[in-house]
């Protein structure tokens, strides 16, 4: 019985890493059953078996955290500050990390470019799981009563994945060239400074309070 449940844990591994070459190698429009089965060197068969299909194959690969952080309870207690003050961090921290993975790895980018442009079946797939899974990310990470952390998360991510998509073209924006590491360190800058503009005016204002729940030691340097 143990046996055949590391054979089935490693050869659905074998799937999961077949999916992720191919979507780096050809996008999702390239991405087929019986692409990656010959890829991992498995029955196509299998993936329906242990995904239930294609769709579900590549929802369970967006939710397994390659793409962007996942965060449990205990993490999200690691992560919440001590004070207002400190929100800022942990919100600018977890957009650069994850735009940083976006621009870097090609999977996460094709991704990215899929739930943002392409239209078809299967990028409507990874659309609606990223979108589920960030909205999850971004309640978990709204640590502030009275603020709209959707909207405002919202507006940061959407710029930046527009940027992000930019970047593989060359293009400049403003006369920032998204080609280049320095163009990039500006835009993040600029990420953080809006998000300490906007803790500062909360604190302020007293516009928002945190949450009252229990703060565990901040681990504000866990990307």
């Amino acid at each position: 019985m143990e046996k055949m449940k590391r054979n089935r844990n490693q050869t659905s591994q074998r799937i999961i890493d077949a999916l992720e070459e191919v979507i780096a190698e050809k996008g999702i429009a390239g991405v087929g059953v019986n692409r990656i089965a010959e890829k991992a060197g498995v029955s196509k068969v299998l993936i329906y078996r242990y995904f239930g299909g294609l769709d579900g194959l590549l929802v369970h690969y967006i939710k397994m955290g390659r793409l962007f952080p996942l965060y449990n309870e205990a993490t999200l207690e690691y992560l919440k500050p001590d004070h207002e003050k400190d929100l800022a961090k942990v919100w600018y921290k977890q957009v650069l990390h994850s735009f940083r993975l976006f621009r870097h790895f090609p999977t996460a980018y094709e991704v990215l470019k899929a739930s943002v442009i392409d239209n078809e079946p299967m990028a409507d797939v990874v659309s609606r799981a990223q979108d589920e899974e960030m909205s999850r990310l971004v309640d978990q990470l709204a640590f502030v009563k009275d603020v709209d952390a959707r909207a405002i998360s919202a507006i940061i991510l959407g710029g930046m994945s527009y940027m992000t998509l930019l970047s593989k073209k060359d293009h400049t924006m403003l006369g920032i060239d998204l080609s280049t590491e320095s163009g990039w360190e500006r835009v993040e800058e600029a990420v953080k400074l809006i998000y300490t503009s906007l803790n500062r005016t909360m604190m302020e204002s007293g516009s928002g309070a945190m949450e009252d729940q229990p703060a565990a030691n901040t681990m504000i340097g866990y990307w």
